[in-house]
């Protein structure tokens, strides 16, 4: 963790960014939304204004699980549709953030939310997390982007919303690296990958696949079955990512798996 500076944006998206940032501190103060419904109501005019301006900006329901809102950007910067996210929900981060960042994105979100447990009410009302990835685009080529979020809550007893945007930053502003940052009114605190979730992201994307059906208890023959491939190569899966992570047996690697949730 440490204290370096943001990455700059574009003065005309910083000002758009800065307007946004405003308005959820505004919204979170404001006793006027009583419902999700009321509150995106609120929300749908600046949210919308954004899409004009590649940003894209989206509301995640903790208590549902799924996108409340999002912006006709938001399924544009994915290189989606909108019924494809209303279908899969937050799995579209999945099919469509690089697979190593993936990974180090769920270890950090993780860890930040750990954080955010410790501080104080009034310290979380001005929390906002910052998490920097690749996403691949229609080219197929991966960009850089920053996701922000803000929780924001219209009162004291009411489910948690997840406010965010998201934006392509140019080369010049980018960090080049999967990171997170976590910045409230009193401090600014720097998360990196740590070296198990390093390891985790060299894993190819059936390796993972593999690992994860392993971890909820499939065994070899069932895998085979699912995955429609042969107990051998199901085997050898199991042994090259053994190999990878450095680890003894499949339990250490479910071990190390484990640690991202």
């Amino acid at each position: 963790m440490g204290t370096e500076m943001m990455p700059q944006y574009e003065e005309t998206e910083e000002k758009i960014v800065n307007h946004l940032e405003e308005w959820i501190l505004a919204t979170n103060r404001s006793p006027i939304n009583k419902s999700v419904g009321g509150f995106l109501r609120s929300a749908s005019p600046a949210l919308n204004i954004l899409a004009k301006t590649r940003v894209a900006a989206f509301v995640y329901d903790y208590e549902n699980g799924s996108y409340s809102y999002f912006n006709d950007y938001f399924p544009i910067l994915l290189n989606s549709t909108r019924r494809h996210i209303e279908k899969v929900g937050i799995r579209v981060m999945e099919e469509r953030v690089h697979p190593e960042d993936f990974i180090k994105c769920l270890n950090l979100t993780r860890r930040t939310l750990e954080e955010f447990s410790k501080m104080k009410e009034d310290e979380k009302d001005s929390t906002q997390l910052r998490l920097f990835f690749r996403v691949k685009r229609k080219s197929g080529d991966y960009v850089w982007v920053l996701q922000s979020n803000r929780q924001v809550r219209w009162s004291k007893d009411a489910p948690a919303l997840d406010l965010a945007y998201m934006m392509e930053l140019f080369d010049s502003h980018n960090p080049m690296k999967v990171m997170a940052v976590l910045q409230t009114s009193r401090r600014v605190m720097e998360f990196l990958p740590d070296g198990e979730t390093e390891l985790l992201s060299h894993l190819s994307m059936r390796e993972m696949e593999v690992l994860r059906l392993v971890a909820t208890g499939f065994s070899t023959k069932e895998l085979a079955n699912k995955l429609v491939v042969s107990e051998n190569t199901i085997k050898t899966h199991r042994r090259n990512l053994i190999r990878k992570l450095g680890v003894r047996n499949i339990a250490q690697a479910i071990g190390m798996l484990e640690k991202l949730f």
